[in-house]
């Protein structure tokens, strides 16, 4: 086993430090789902999409990941190690000889697939002849993944496909699905009510799901825009020799260096039109806010005291995100990485906030 550890690097400790985080941001399309059909959630609903989360993108990592940071080394010292093993009664022989470790690598099968045959049956209510295939289906992608490298990503099979974990992770899932059946006896399934009202004392996380979604749409919006303007600079613009560019038939002479500016203006403005123009024009509610049912506004202000409000949310949560941008491309070439830093600070100071004082800073100015 430790020999076979050898082969892999300290990306495999980085990637079970950033399984949590990862699935704590893939979480959050499910609880903006969540939010938009029930307008609100309940902490059980929250927990359980994480765990589901969790769960779900821990058995693909655990399953596939990690291959060997060598691939010739490992494929030639393993040649022909991980043929496939197609008798499905191979497991009676590594129960007699495997003795105890044999019989727990199984019962482990098992057990690895119950979650698996829960969350469908509880939390998604699939019926049973949709359960069990299912959990087939996803035991036979995995130990096929295996088998050709991940689908030919790595040169040779780095684990080996065996039918007899084809059987027992289905097992599994139906152990869950039983599972699943028996706690809704005891805890029956119940929707949470909707409401057609808007929600216009958000929690933090309700804050945090609709603002994530802001920023999506604002990158889906500044992204083409920059890479348009581009184009278009590269399409009509003539260059000289000097590396200056002229236009409109040599009346303008322009440099290069303006095109630094093209990302963080396009960004700048689409982050005043999604979090400023559509919310103070629509009762508070960004794109996100309507998708999530809720508003910015947690109060009614009018005038001078209604545009202070506006003024100090965007500059807060503007300069934040400005910061989180600025920080992730300079990391690349090791400058203002730290402000990445910072802004993550910053909004979790602001997430903490709102979670005690169940309301933003800028919520605190007078109506």
């Amino acid at each position: 086993m430790l020999g076979y550890l050898s082969y892999f690097s300290t990306s495999f400790i980085i990637a079970m430090v950033l399984w949590p985080v990862v699935s704590a941001v893939l979480t959050l399309p499910i609880l903006a789902g969540l939010y938009h059909r029930h307008h609100r959630l309940r902490a059980l609903s929250v927990l359980a999409s994480y765990l589901s989360t969790l769960y779900f993108t821990g058995l693909i990592a655990l399953t596939l990941y990690p291959m060997p940071d060598d691939p010739d080394r490992f494929c030639t010292a393993h040649a022909g190690a991980y043929s496939p093993q197609l008798d499905p009664l191979r497991f009676l022989e590594d129960i007699r000889y495997g003795g105890l470790y044999g019989t727990l690598q199984l019962a482990m099968n098992v057990v690895f697939f119950i979650p698996l045959g829960f969350v469908l049956a509880r939390w998604l209510r699939w019926r049973w002849w949709a359960v069990v295939p299912a959990g087939f289906a996803a035991s036979l992608f995995i130990e096929t993944s295996q088998l050709t490298g991940f689908w030919g990503l790595y040169p040779c099979a780095y684990r080996q496909f065996d039918v007899n974990d084809l059987m027992t992770n289905t097992l599994g899932a139906v152990v869950g699905l039983g599972i699943a059946a028996l706690f809704n006896r005891w805890v029956p399934q119940s929707d949470l009510p909707g409401r057609d009202d808007v929600n216009v004392r958000p929690g933090a996380l309700h804050r945090t799901v609709a603002y994530v979604i802001d920023m999506i749409l604002v990158v889906l919006v500044y992204f083409p825009v920059t890479l348009a303007v581009v184009f278009a600079f590269h399409w009509l613009a003539t260059p000289l020799s000097n590396g200056d560019y002229t236009l409109f038939g040599g009346l303008v002479t322009v440099g290069i260096d303006w095109m630094n500016a093209v990302a963080p203006i396009s960004a700048a403005l689409a982050f005043l039109v999604f979090e400023l123009a559509i919310p103070a024009t629509h009762r508070g509610q960004t794109l996100g806010g309507m998708f999530t049912h809720m508003t910015v506004e947690t109060r009614e202000r009018h005038g001078a005291r209604r545009a202070v409000f506006y003024a100090v949310r965007t500059l807060v949560l503007g300069l934040l995100t400005i910061m989180a941008l600025v920080g992730f491309i300079g990391a690349a070439t090791g400058a203002f990485d730290s402000l990445m830093e910072y802004a993550g600070l910053g909004f979790a100071v602001l997430f903490v906030f709102e979670l005690v004082a169940r309301r933003a800073p800028w919520d605190l100015i007078p109506d």
